[in-house]
């Protein structure tokens, strides 16, 4: 672990105090994992028999700092250092959708958290959480009693964030019920924070244009390099994002960014629901063949201004390939007030103040 994962870069000083965190984890894990496969019950019994209590499980890591500075990479290289069948990264708030759903599933449970996290850890030693941030206050009143059951259950817990666990949930509304959750994650993990100026991802996308006119064989070649530049393990090629009931075709996907065509996100049934669901679980978006608008296309004009409204608001990195500059995209009517601002935003996401604000899930 003595570079960045697959991108091969030199870490600094606080990178390395991180890199070292997380090959001291990994040996941790290995080492668990090989008392297990001795005992000759690794591939008899489910995962949760082997792990233990939370007096013995194996104490996880707490990554924070600015965006940029190569949290999720970081988290990426130590999971890709263990068997594939012993660990699982999800984007937080996907994750807490996931929870708050098992919980309807459950409703008539007497303790529905705890059969969740015991479903949970059937099937993984570690849970890696991306982009953990807590801003809705019915996530905040049931994590300390998620957290504490998925740590009863033996889970080793990764966590990156842009804020320290003691600010988390700051400002919100009954704050009191968090804090169990924050010493929770104190008491179980490394906290590790990843100072520094270095921003990586603004470097990434900063060398390299992202509004590409016209949409064409160069503008797609641009756009799929920028994307391995940002994740080189994303994986290219058509395939489905489930979103609220219904499939969306993707081109690409990866550890927090996705690719669409135009026509999959704005010219079909889609909703500003969706648009917030995307916007909230994915911080890098490229959205390819942007058309010119005019009268017979305002529905799709419409859901365009919708999609950059909830891109912009949550400080999502937009990367998008169109048939015009943005200040001549639309050429109908009754949107021309709303598409002035769309035009002044498609501009503003490649300015380097947006490109280094941090992500709002």
């Amino acid at each position: 672990m003595g570079r960045l994962g697959r991108s091969g870069a030199e870490p600094d000083a606080h990178q390395q105090r991180a890199l070292n965190a997380c090959a001291e984890l990994v040996q941790r894990l290995d080492q668990r994992l090989a008392e297990s496969a001795a005992r000759g019950l690794w591939s008899l019994i489910p995962l949760r028999w082997l792990q233990g209590t939370p007096a013995n499980s194996v104490t996880g890591l707490y990554l924070w700092g600015s965006v940029g500075r190569g949290k999720t990479l970081m988290m990426d290289t130590l999971l890709e250092a263990l068997p594939p069948n012993t660990w699982r990264r999800v984007h937080f708030h996907r994750f807490m959708l996931e929870i708050h759903e098992g919980l309807r599933r459950l409703k008539d449970e007497k303790d529905p958290l705890r059969r969740i996290s015991r479903e949970i850890s059937s099937e993984t030693r570690l849970l890696g959480f991306d982009e953990f941030q807590v801003t809705d206050i019915g996530d905040a009143m049931i994590l300390s009693g998620l957290l504490h059951a998925l740590i009863e259950n033996g889970l080793t817990l990764i966590f990156t964030s842009n804020t320290p666990p003691r600010l988390l949930y700051q400002q919100g509304l009954q704050r009191d019920r968090f804090l169990p959750a924050i010493d929770l994650i104190q008491r179980h993990t490394e906290v590790i924070h990843l100072d520094g100026d270095h921003d990586y991802r603004l470097e990434a996308l900063g060398a390299r244009p992202t509004y590409h006119i016209p949409d064409d064989a160069q503008a797609e070649t641009s756009m799929r390099a920028l994307l391995l530049e940002i994740d080189r393990t994303a994986t290219l090629g058509a395939n489905t994002l489930h979103l609220n009931g219904r499939d969306i075709p993707v081109r690409a996907r990866g550890n927090g960014v996705i690719w669409f065509d135009f026509e999959a996100l704005c010219d079909g049934p889609r909703s500003k629901v969706d648009y917030v669901e995307l916007s909230r679980s994915f911080h890098t978006l490229l959205l390819s063949g942007i058309p010119r608008f005019d009268v017979e296309s305002e529905d799709a004009a419409r859901r365009l201004v919708e999609l950059i409204d909830e891109l912009y608001d949550r400080k999502v990195n937009v990367i998008v390939s169109a048939a015009a500059p943005a200040n001549e995209l639309y050429q109908g009517d009754r949107l021309a007030e709303d598409f002035v601002r769309t035009a002044s935003r498609l501009h503003e996401f490649r300015s380097e103040d947006y490109l280094a604000s941090a992500h709002r899930p």
